[in-house]
């Protein structure tokens, strides 16, 4: 084998694995995305459902031991 063809064929390996990685990393972004969409929309049902404490959360603390 010539040390050219070598080359290209490195070459080409590493295109493949870069491409790969590509692939797999949008992949992991978009799995990554519709978890916090979804996440979001939990999170909008949950404080919709939830009874308001119109601001007194925490405002009556008992500091007796």
């Amino acid at each position: 084998m010539s040390s050219i063809t070598g080359m290209n064929s490195n070459f080409g390996f590493e295109a493949l694995s870069v491409a790969m990685t590509k692939r797999a990393t949008e992949a992991q972004g978009q799995a990554a995305l519709k978890m916090l969409e979804s996440t979001a929309q939990s999170v909008q049902q949950i404080n919709a459902s939830a009874p308001s404490a119109g601001g007194r959360v925490g405002s009556n603390i008992d500091v007796r031991a």
